[in-house]
């Protein structure tokens, strides 16, 4: 099962990478939990705009000290992301952990929660 978790964690940096939002749609549950770096909570539907809009675009994602966990039908993910992007015309280049959990429905694994927090520098 970890190495599914595997798997959809790389559909799921690469569908945020290309701003694929079909890929992000099948991927992200439709009551989607999500804090952001600024501590701010996210539906599905906000988090998914910036892609839509081309706001927010991504040159480079690199994963490191990835840990999974599973419980049943629920996998905990903790990684590091080191991102290089830009915001509206504003390039950014930082260092974020995330902690995602995925739950299985029927026989499709889906994000329910995610947060992130920014980890010193880039």
């Amino acid at each position: 099962m970890i190495d599914q978790i595997i798997q959809l964690e790389e559909r799921l940096i690469n569908a945020i990478l290309y701003s694929d939002v079909a890929v992000l749609d099948q991927l992200l549950h439709a009551e989607l939990i999500f804090i952001n770096h600024l501590g701010m909570l996210v539906s599905k539907s906000e988090d998914l705009a910036p892609h839509l809009s081309a706001e927010l675009t991504f040159s480079e994602i690199v994963t490191s000290d990835q840990q999974i966990t599973v419980f049943d039908d629920l996998a905990v993910v903790s990684v590091f992301k080191h991102i290089v992007g830009s915001y509206q015309g504003a390039e950014f280049e930082s260092r974020v952990r995330f902690l995602r959990t995925w739950k299985k429905f029927d026989q499709n694994w889906l994000v329910i929660a995610a947060s992130s927090v920014p980890v010193g520098n880039a």
